[in-house]
């Protein structure tokens, strides 16, 4: 089930209506339908509350138990989900074991209204599986829950599209490096330190490729430097070639919104990673657990100084970025979780 829809979505075509609009389907084998519920579970009092949420996941139309049934599945023997409020769901189906998965550090999104909902989810949860230790920290210790009860999974990538003989995309064909790449939403990029690295890509005759839905301060860079280029989105299937054919991964975050980082371990270190790229990033807390192959800084004065050393040590950094993934596949990541679950089920009360 891919979350909930309310009308407010479906007319103004937000959220996830184009899955809702598609209808139940086979997808790779797997039965995919998003509901519409009656009762929205949305961003404002009171429909912030995990009683909006209980109560959304409960009112949908047709109910998620008949859409379940048309599936011709029978009744699940385990509910993962990663949506907060989604514990609701247990109560649909009382006799599975629910497996809660935490990707965000919700608060920062979602306002402390999120808190009261993420504690309701935490407790219900038979499990939860987590992205990072900092996530799981935060959980214990602002949540109360059991840490025996909590399972670091890490953040994977598909390290197979990343491997054989993948050309260069045309539109970066003929730019001369280094090539520094940036793939993501643009928005949450720091303006000042991608300015630092478009001056000094420009002085070493090089490129900034940014990859990503476009933002107004970005559009205004493109203008002043004609070595900045903002290519507009990508598909992940699309992505590898442009990372394999860069010099340089930033992950350069905006510092004046550290509650958005607050718990992340970034998706884009590990597809950098998996390009062998040298990266050079801002501070993440995640940091402190996992030996991140990148070179940290604090402020867009160590942006230039820092490109110098990535690009003198790309060799280097090739080599640890490629060890760094060797071991952080989804599929070796799937393959715990699956094992986590598999223990969770056979620990169920028959």
């Amino acid at each position: 089930m891919q979350g909930l829809v309310h009308a407010g979505n479906i007319l103004a075509r937000t959220g996830r209506w184009q899955s809702w609009s598609t209808g139940p389907r086979m997808d790779n084998e797997a039965w995919v339908f998003t509901p519409m519920s009656i009762i929205p579970f949305a961003g404002r009092w009171p429909f912030n509350t995990r009683y909006a949420a209980n109560l959304a996941y409960k009112s949908c139309y047709p109910s998620i138990h008949t859409i379940y049934r048309d599936s011709g599945f029978s009744e699940p023997d385990v509910i993962w989900t990663a949506n907060p409020g989604s514990s609701a769901l247990k109560s649909l189906f009382p006799d599975a074991r629910l497996v809660f998965q935490v990707v965000d550090y919700y608060p920062a999104f979602s306002g402390s209204s999120i808190r009261e909902i993420e504690k309701n989810d935490y407790q219900i949860a038979d499990h939860i599986l987590v992205i990072g230790e900092t996530l799981k920290n935060y959980i214990i210790n602002d949540h109360g829950i059991d840490a025996s009860k909590i399972t670091v999974l890490g953040q994977g990538v598909f390290t197979d599209n990343y491997k054989g003989d993948i050309p260069i995309p045309d539109d970066i064909a003929d730019l001369p490096g280094p090539l520094a790449v940036w793939v993501g939403v643009i928005d949450k990029c720091d303006p000042e330190m991608f300015r630092a690295a478009a001056v000094k890509l420009k002085e070493l005759g090089g490129n900034l490729i940014m990859i990503g839905p476009g933002s107004e301060w970005a559009d205004k860079l493109g203008r002043e430097y004609d070595n900045v280029y903002l290519l507009g989105l990508r598909t992940p299937e699309q992505v590898p070639a442009y990372l394999l054919h860069a010099d340089l991964g930033l992950m350069l975050y905006d510092q004046s919104r550290q509650d958005i980082y607050k718990g992340q371990n970034p998706l884009k270190l590990y597809e950098y990673a998996a390009a062998g790229l040298p990266i050079l990033s801002t501070h993440h807390d995640e940091y402190a657990y996992i030996n991140a192959p990148v070179i940290a800084i604090n402020d867009k004065n160590e942006v230039a100084g820092s490109i110098e050393k990535a690009l003198d040590s790309k060799q280097t950094m090739k080599e640890a970025a490629l060890a760094f993934v060797a071991e952080r596949s989804w599929n070796s990541i799937y393959l715990r979780a699956k094992q986590q679950i598999d223990r969770v089920l056979q620990n169920r009360v028959v």
